[in-house]
């Protein structure tokens, strides 16, 4: 990434966090240290995955369908714990919900905690991860730039390809769900199965419920009724910067970004960096 865009970086724990004053080290790190209850449901993600589609699929199936809050008002009800940090935790409605961008060896743990995770290509991650950079961020940030970061695993939140390696490898794990963004967008409906029943909630027969969570989760609801926040509740703002008064969650949402921004060279640079990362897995399924 440009020079510019790399002046101040925030390592903890070996890895990079977003660093702004609502990213404090007191914060991330009170999240690190947190001990998951029981009850406790934890979905952590590689940011542009999918993290805020699955956040309210979660909200969707434990408040039986009712109309979502908006992004503004989610951060009180599912806390995005590395900016919020441990203080929220004691106002939370029971099962608790936190979200994280952390890989699994990071994650707080308790063998009895529900963890939900999601893959995504990373062609669509990168293109994803560029729109929202821009928004949120006041450096003139180039596409070619974020992509050698993203490819380099120079990225706030480190290497796409080693968080979703060290999910994968506890997919088989009782109670760790790894979902795949392609096959969610393909068939919602499977997607909510699969998210209910880890959760231990059967909607088996409840078609008006159903068809509610679908409404409130599908991409077009999201976009048009809940995926925006302030600008100035995400980022420090500076003076002589174009003013962006709302953040967009949702851009798109659809797959083969690469299409638009990579370039033949970088096809073939990612292509060649997912082989060498991703040798000996089945990883890319989650994405074909």
């Amino acid at each position: 990434m440009s020079t510019e865009a790399r002046i101040n970086r925030q390592i903890i724990r070996g890895l990079e966090f977003p660093c702004s004053p609502f990213f404090t080290r007191e914060k991330i790190e009170g999240a690190l240290d947190y001990s998951p209850r029981d009850d406790d449901i934890i979905i952590s993600t590689y940011p542009k995955t999918g993290t805020t589609w699955v956040q309210y699929i979660v909200y969707e199936i434990l408040n039986d369908g009712k109309i979502p809050p908006s992004q503004e008002g989610m951060r009180g009800i599912i806390p995005f714990m590395e900016e919020s940090g441990t203080e929220i935790i004691p106002k939370l409605p029971i099962p608790r919900v936190l979200k994280f961008h952390l890989p699994y060896d990071l994650v707080p743990h308790n063998p009895n905690t529900k963890y939900i995770t999601i893959i995504r290509n990373p062609s669509d991650v990168v293109v994803s991860y560029y729109h929202f950079l821009r928004q949120i961020t006041n450096v003139n940030l180039a596409f070619n730039d974020l992509f050698e970061a993203f490819v380099t695993g120079k990225c706030v939140y480190g290497d796409y390809f080693d968080n979703i390696l060290s999910w994968y490898r506890h997919k088989d794990d009782k109670n760790v769900l790894l979902l795949s963004y392609e096959k969610m967008r393909k068939n919602p409906l499977e997607g909510l199965h699969l998210i209910s029943k880890f959760l231990g909630y059967d909607l088996s027969g409840k078609d008006d419920l159903i068809e509610r969570i679908l409404k409130h989760t599908s991409f077009e609801y999201m976009k048009a009724n809940v995926a925006t926040m302030e600008k100035e509740s995400v980022i420090e703002t500076r003076p002589n910067v174009e003013k962006i008064d709302r953040v967009e969650f949702f851009r798109s949402g659809n797959t083969g970004g690469k299409n638009d921004y990579l370039s033949d060279s970088q096809k073939e640079i990612l292509k060649n960096r997912m082989e060498e990362k991703l040798k000996g897995s089945d990883i890319e399924n989650f994405w074909k």
